[in-house]
């Protein structure tokens, strides 16, 4: 089993988008994949729930063991709401604040899945570190925007942190430019000093500025499976984009 978490502490990088994408992506590949929200504000889960969730990752994580919602026969999510954030100060001082997930997703029933992909606030408090400590590989998306950098440091010094006393496993699988957009000069730019910064960990792949993405939201279907958009750059992009994460994930463990 591998488990991916998806962060940037910097807020609207596409962090839910991707997870949500290549979650279904890779499950379309008859693999059983767990999207598991750990952002208080719960919209990866809205995105691909149309009813209101009575049970999820804060039950979990209380003890009352993990309430999965079925999206179909190989795709299952582990809901997030509000009631993260306040689940999140109550651990602030407690022993297992930080491993809770990890323990968590040890359990039979979440082991059994072959990916769990984790989505996080953007923050770096005590659900993101839960989040680190639980993970295997890291994704950091990142938009070629003003400031796209920014945090980005803050994040590697937690993960350097995270590794040293939580996780030593966890690594960072790569870097994934969304929301591109190659008119304008200065995105042209930013991308070039984030592969500048990032090297051979940026993916070869960007997902671009697409209101495709959006649609396939409010449908709470995937871009590739959502009707009209089967041959779009975008469903085109996530393809391309979970091919390149499972063979980077394939020559790891080949090496």
């Amino acid at each position: 089993m591998r488990r991916l978490i998806f962060s940037n502490q910097k807020g609207g990088v596409g962090k839910t988008t991707l997870t949500r994408e290549l979650g279904i992506y890779v499950a379309s590949l008859d693999k059983r994949v767990l999207l598991v929200d750990c952002d208080p504000q719960g919209n990866l889960t809205k995105s691909l729930v149309e009813s209101e969730q009575r049970g999820g990752l804060y039950e979990a994580l209380i003890g009352e063991g993990p309430q999965l919602t079925a999206i179909d026969e190989r795709l299952s999510v582990l809901a997030g709401d509000f009631r993260l954030a306040l689940l999140e100060k109550s651990l602030i001082g407690e022993i297992d604040a930080y491993t809770r997930l990890r323990d968590l997703l040890a359990n039979a029933v979440l082991s059994a899945f072959d990916f769990i992909f984790l989505d996080t606030p953007p923050s770096l408090g005590v659900l993101t570190v839960n989040a680190l400590a639980a993970a295997s590989e890291l994704v950091i998306p990142m938009n070629p925007s003003l400031y796209s950098m920014q945090g980005t440091n803050d994040l590697m010094r937690t993960v350097s942190k995270v590794r040293a006393n939580l996780n030593p496993a966890l690594s960072l699988l790569g870097v994934i430019i969304n929301a591109f957009d190659s008119v304008p000069t200065i995105t042209r730019q930013i991308r070039g000093e984030i592969e500048a910064s990032f090297a051979e960990k940026v993916f070869s792949t960007v997902l671009s500025k697409s209101i495709k993405l959006e649609e396939a939201i409010a449908s709470h279907k995937g871009v590739i499976h959502h009707i009209n958009l089967g041959a779009s750059r975008a469903a085109s992009e996530v393809k391309a984009l979970g091919d390149e994460l499972l063979a980077r994930l394939e020559a790891r463990h080949d090496g």
